[in-house]
């Protein structure tokens, strides 16, 4: 059973076609890249498949159910997003335990998968820190820990390293993975950079004027 299956999803921005009927799949425990120049679509390809933005034609299924008519908080989607959207009134902890409490989970359960994510982060001792006091990288894994929270049965990474400078993302990036694939959870990440997309996806494709094109092998 796929996590993810994308099938002919098309997006329009008025008269633009900026994703034309898009398939694609997600395994079970499967990290997939989608790789593409700055404004091919990629973005618009989560958002979609969050139920944030709306789509012409086709579906998407989430675990076999059809999911293309379920507004977002149905879908069990965790979303890192580029710019992070960290809670700056809220420290590290509680940032961590946003989505947790919004399904109303007991206090010693937010906090028992609160510990268990900044142990997995390498953020064990950074559970009361101002979010705006840490690093860029530490910042990421917040982003990357608050998603994870909620337990989602599929992970959306929208180039959650495009803020880090060369020497730091790759080392960022192989930790990041190894939370995700420690914790059994599918995942789709996106980004315009060959580098990264090789060293994270257990596939990667290829977006270009708004199609999947072509695969390419990680090396």
């Amino acid at each position: 059973m796929n996590a993810l299956s994308v099938r002919d999803v098309t997006v329009r921005f008025g008269e633009r076609t900026v994703l034309d009927k898009i398939s694609l799949d997600v395994d079970q425990s499967e990290l997939v890249v989608v790789m593409g120049p700055s404004g091919c679509g990629k973005s618009t390809l989560l958002r979609a498949i969050a139920g944030l933005e709306p789509i012409i034609e086709g579906s998407i299924l989430l675990n076999s159910r059809d999911a293309t008519m379920l507004p977002p908080h149905q879908r069990n989607i965790g979303f890192v997003f580029q710019d992070l959207a960290l809670f700056p009134h809220l420290n590290v902890g509680e940032n961590i335990a946003y989505g947790l409490r919004r399904r109303g989970v007991k206090t010693l359960a937010r906090r028992e998968r609160v510990g268990e994510l900044l142990d997995l982060m390498g953020l064990g001792d950074a559970n009361l820190r101002n979010v705006q006091t840490l690093s860029g990288g530490e910042q990421q894994r917040v982003a990357v820990a608050r998603a994870l929270a909620p337990s989602p049965s599929l992970l959306l990474l929208d180039e959650p390293l495009s803020a880090l400078d060369a020497d730091r993302k790759l080392g960022i990036a192989d930790e990041i993975v190894q939370v995700i694939r420690t914790t059994g959870t599918a995942a789709l990440y996106v980004t315009h950079d060959a580098d990264e997309a090789a060293r994270i996806g257990s596939r990667v494709l290829r977006l270009q004027d708004g199609r999947l094109h072509r695969r390419v092998a990680p090396t």
